[in-house]
């Protein structure tokens, strides 16, 4: 009953905050991992496990011995650890920048979400980048962290943010985190296996909530997920594909050069920003699924 009740009021606190102003534990993860880098970064692919347990260990312990001296604390941690509102939030500047500034705006407001390279990206680039965003994100910002919770509790919650934040860092194939980041990556991907996998499901059940079909959204999710370079994040995004019936995925440039991704919902309409909405309600009430599942599950688990 204590888990559920921190589970819910982490939820609802950040609903109603989202990021706060006054600064973010979080953030002490990217200064760690920043500081170990530097450090660690010419020992290749054993730097990158030591700045996995370093600062995993480290943020570990600072939110379990905070816990165990302040148990009222859990909420708050469980606030900081999940972040869909701010998901929500930032997804949106962007579809207002394009309506009220047009594409340089927008531009730069996806800039703070996706590596692509978004000088090069049209409105429809644009488009599908903050919607692959959102889709992919609704895991690793609320999926996760509370699959997570279920079944380890707030550390093992708090050690999947660190993996979470890190592989934003430095999971990247390329230099000069190719080797660094290896370890990172591959943790990201084992933590992510069974969580992404429920996020396409509650996906596809939110659908008929949004003028979609469930079996059609499985249908495409299952077809078009495992041809993604990723093992985890084509499943959210195949999944919003299919559910809104738009095609997300296709070439896009980074500034590694133009990457040849493959299409999700291929066949399917182009996106537009009037996609948003119904996109925002889809992972609404995905999330309202995820969450109700979670807590029943805290009751008897």
């Amino acid at each position: 009953m204590q888990r559920g009740l921190s589970l819910l009021l982490g939820v609802l606190l950040d609903r109603l905050v989202g990021d706060p102003s006054w600064g973010h534990p979080i953030r002490l993860i990217g200064l760690l991992g920043k500081a170990a880098f530097r450090v660690l970064a010419p020992l290749q692919a054993w730097g990158g496990l030591l700045t996995l347990l370093f600062c995993g260990g480290l943020f570990g312990a600072l939110v379990w011995i905070s816990v165990k001296a302040l148990p009222w604390l859990e909420p708050l941690w469980l606030f900081y650890l999940i972040a869909l509102t701010s998901l929500e939030r930032e997804v949106g500047r962007v579809f207002k920048a394009l309506e009220k500034e047009g594409l340089s705006a927008a531009r730069e407001r996806l800039r703070f979400l996706v590596s692509r390279q978004v000088e090069l990206l049209d409105k429809e680039g644009i488009v599908r980048g903050a919607l692959e965003t959102l889709a992919e994100n609704f895991n690793d910002a609320f999926c996760g962290p509370l699959f997570w919770y279920v079944v380890g509790g707030l550390p093992a919650a708090a050690l999947y943010k660190v993996v979470e934040t890190l592989d934003s860092m430095f999971g990247y194939p390329y230099e000069p985190y190719r080797a660094f980041g290896w370890p990172i990556a591959r943790a990201d991907d084992l933590l992510n296996l069974v969580p992404a996998r429920l996020a396409a499901i509650f996906l596809a059940l939110a659908a008929p909530f949004c003028r979609g079909s469930f079996f059609e959204t499985l249908r495409v999710a299952l077809r078009d997920a495992p041809a993604h370079s990723s093992p985890n994040a084509g499943w959210p995004e195949a999944a919003l594909a299919g559910a809104l019936k738009i095609s997300l995925g296709g070439p896009i440039p980074y500034p590694q050069g133009l990457k040849k991704w493959p299409w999700f919902g291929e066949g399917f309409r182009t996106p537009t920003p009037e996609d948003f909405p119904r996109a925002l309600r889809l992972v609404r009430v995905a999330a309202l699924e995820a969450l109700g599942i979670a807590l029943l599950l805290t009751l008897i688990y």
